[in-house]
């Protein structure tokens, strides 16, 4: 195996269980009547203090007839977006072992024929650098050069996950990575 220059991908690999999950989400979601509601999300990471994850995306739908909508986000910034059909919540670095909390008040425009809301899922999208989520590491790493080429050896552990990876409600797949560099 002769690796090409610059950065590649030498091994990728899927799990299924005994995944350790980076977050957990934990909305309280109340309706009043037919034109508001209030939603609560608490979004806690449950990973290590010093691992940051980054780009974090939180989808909350919305009912098609939302007319108004009032967002607080502890961290980050939350708004309705109606081309996107919900309430996203966007936070660009959240450190490890932290609760953040999101506030919404709805209001719905109420017509004749508007059928009963049904609570689609909340959706995630994020980077965890420096987290396995299967638990899996690279321990040792050797590189024989016949050349007299002097490669610098480095791995860097990336957890990326969006929202399409989770098409099949049975499991979560949190596709890990390992990627090696190798520098001119």
């Amino acid at each position: 195996f002769i690796p090409p220059d610059g950065q590649f991908e030498l091994m990728t690999y899927r799990i299924t269980e005994n995944i350790n999950l980076p977050f957990k989400v934990m909305p309280v979601i109340n309706e009043y009547g037919k034109n508001k509601i209030e939603a609560r999300i608490k979004l806690k990471s449950i990973f290590e203090k010093n691992i940051y994850a980054t780009n974090v995306t939180l989808k909350m739908p919305c009912p098609k007839n939302t007319a108004i909508v009032h967002t607080s986000a502890g961290i980050g910034k939350a708004k309705y977006e109606p081309d996107q059909g919900g309430i996203m919540w966007r936070i660009k670095k959240f450190s490890g072992d932290t609760e953040a909390l999101l506030r919404c008040d709805i209001e719905l425009s109420v017509s004749p024929n508007d059928k009963e809301w049904v609570k689609p899922p909340i959706t995630m999208d994020f980077q965890v650098p420096m987290f396995t989520a299967s638990g899996l590491r690279v321990r040792f790493l050797r590189i024989y050069e016949k050349s007299g080429y002097k490669p610098t050896k480095w791995i860097r552990y990336c957890l990326l996950y969006t929202s399409d990876a989770a098409d099949d409600l049975l499991c979560v797949d949190l596709g890990g990575r390992r990627i090696i560099k190798k520098k001119k």
